[in-house]
């Protein structure tokens, strides 16, 4: 039987058995302390810790690179005017089984109130801007460009009914800047960059500087309003949307943030590139002289040799021009040559470098790079449409996110007043706005359409979803940012119309409609068919 060797120490012991790690120094699992991630050593951090420490710098860097940088300016303005464009529509569909109303109730007071809230939202004297410049589409779109660039969208609502107008809501879009602790203070346990919270983190009350922390003309005249969150019924005062990425979160942050080093960098290096490529073609050819360091050193132990040897060439050159045709050649001085600048500049890693970072800053905003870049070059149908669609997918729930967030309460305190104000008549029994707001403010919203690839493919699959129960009328122009009852009406008015002139309506004798009800007996779809696939199908029924 072989003896067990026994390894001894350096001071002539044997050694003694190491205690099991729980994990390997070189494994790249949970619990990894060695290996390539040993010098990485971050420490937990908590969200307003994360996202208010250089606040202000990251916010000042991404506005600086959208002002100068025109890939971003144009990406940031695309999603804006994809997400809401120029008409941002409510669909008011309040939940009528809740309030304790019916279907005769829906049918007078909807539309009716859906009328009224959209004329006073695009009235051409702008009442519902407390500044009186935007309509509701340009309040939301501003609303969201904050979001997009700081992380917040912020606005204050106002009761200003000394105004000539209908109504005395008011929306007053405010700079995310201007949220700040009063006087410079520190976060606390209460207060948190510029927001007063409770045990639960809820906001009570909100902190807004006079002006904008950086106006010159304010910079010694600075004081702070402090805005209850609600009134004591429930009224929001401050409307403040941010997606909360932590539990414990009061601040927003933007899209861009992580994007904007390898922007940055790219942005520098296109100027660099630029820079090179404008004094290849200024500096087309140069004249090499024999004035070198060693020829200098010795001169300059001469005063006035330096100047001396400037002034001969210059008197050489100025008194020996050669004319060949139409061209001056001109005569070098003793000792120089003539040589061409071929700019030869080896940038064969410029487009995939910038590619690169274009990448980076798309997927931070959620779009492909082909939108990004406007770069549809290497794209055919289908990689185009999946492009699209993974885009598509992103923007409706950033969208849907911002609608319920900030579109959603600006229509609850419009449609209070609404109410308050006897424009809508309630029957017995039914509930008030304060007893039950999610009900009355139910709804969807409708923004700019998604747009085709092929209209001609993409509308046959429409038709084809239609027909077979898998969507609706109203999902279907909803895509397309249209409102399927405004369809229908327009249909309608254009059927009447070519009666009128004895005209055969386009398709009119070949599709019927049939309108689906919900339980309460609310009108939630539209099917459109065509006469002769229903009479195929009710033969074949038959047979």
């Amino acid at each position: 039987m072989t003896n067990p060797v026994t390894i001894l120490g350096a001071d002539g012991q044997p050694m003694k058995k190491m205690a099991a790690s729980f994990a390997s120094p070189r494994s790249g699992g949970v619990g990894s302390l060695g290996g390539s991630l040993a010098g990485w050593s971050p420490r937990l951090r908590s969200a307003d810790d994360r996202f208010s420490t250089g606040r202000d710098r990251m916010v000042a860097r991404v506005r600086d690179l959208v002002d100068s940088n025109g890939w971003l300016s144009g990406a940031v303005q695309r999603q804006v005017d994809e997400a809401i464009g120029a008409n941002f529509r409510f669909n008011w569909n309040p939940d009528l089984n809740a309030l304790g109303l019916d279907r005769d109730w829906a049918k007078e007071f909807v539309a009716e109130t859906e009328s009224a809230f959209h004329n006073y939202a695009n009235d051409p004297r702008r009442p519902l801007d407390a500044g009186g410049r935007l309509n509701l589409a340009g309040i939301l779109g501003l609303g969201f460009r904050h979001r997009m660039g700081e992380g917040d969208a912020v606005a204050l609502a106002h009761w200003l009914p000394k105004r000539p107008f209908e109504y005395s809501t008011s929306i007053q879009v405010v700079d995310p800047d201007r949220l700040s602790n009063p006087f410079g203070k520190f976060n606390a346990e209460s207060l948190r960059n510029g927001i007063e919270i409770n045990g639960y983190g809820a906001p009570v009350a909100y902190h807004f500087r006079s002006r904008h922390p950086n106006d010159p003309w304010s910079m010694s005249n600075q004081t702070w309003n402090r805005i209850n969150a609600r009134t004591k019924w429930g009224r929001a005062r401050v409307i403040h949307f941010f997606e909360m990425e932590q539990a414990g979160q009061t601040r927003g942050r933007g899209l861009l943030g992580p994007a904007i080093e390898k922007i940055k960098v790219a942005d520098d290096y296109e100027r660099s590139e630029q820079e090179a490529a404008l004094i290849n073609a200024i500096f087309a050819a140069f004249i090499e002289s024999p004035f070198d360091k060693t020829i200098m050193d010795e001169v300059t132990e001469e005063d006035g040799a330096i100047s001396q040897y400037q002034q001969d060439r210059s008197a050489y050159a100025a008194e020996n021009p050669v004319l060949f045709g139409g061209s001056k050649v001109h005569r070098l001085f003793a000792g120089e040559s003539f040589n061409f600048n071929h700019g030869n500049r080896d940038n064969a890693a410029f487009q995939v470098f910038i590619s690169n970072a274009l990448r980076h800053a798309a997927t931070a905003l959620g779009q492909s790079y082909e939108e990004f870049a406007n770069d549809w070059s290497g794209t055919n149908y289908s990689s185009a449409r999946a492009a699209m669609l993974k885009s598509w997918k992103f923007l409706t729930t950033r969208r849907g996110h911002f609608a319920n967030g900030f579109a959603t309460p600006i229509f609850a305190l419009w449609l209070e007043e609404h109410i308050s104000k006897g424009k809508i008549t309630l029957p017995p029994g039914a509930k008030r706005f304060w007893e039950n707001p999610a009900a009355w403010c139910r709804g969807s919203w409708i923004g700019p359409g998604r747009g085709w690839v092929d209209p001609v493919k993409e509308a046959n699959a429409s038709q084809i979803r239609m027909e077979n129960n898998l969507s609706t009328l109203q999902t279907e122009a909803a895509e397309q940012g249209q409102d399927y009852r405004e369809i229908l009406d327009q249909r309608a008015r254009e059927r009447d119309e070519f009666e009128e002139r004895g005209l055969a309506y386009p398709g009119g004798d070949q599709t019927q409609v049939t309108y689906v009800e919900d339980q309460n007996g609310d009108t939630v779809s539209a099917h459109v068919s065509r006469l002769e696939d229903i009479g195929r199908r009710a033969q074949m029924r038959g047979n």
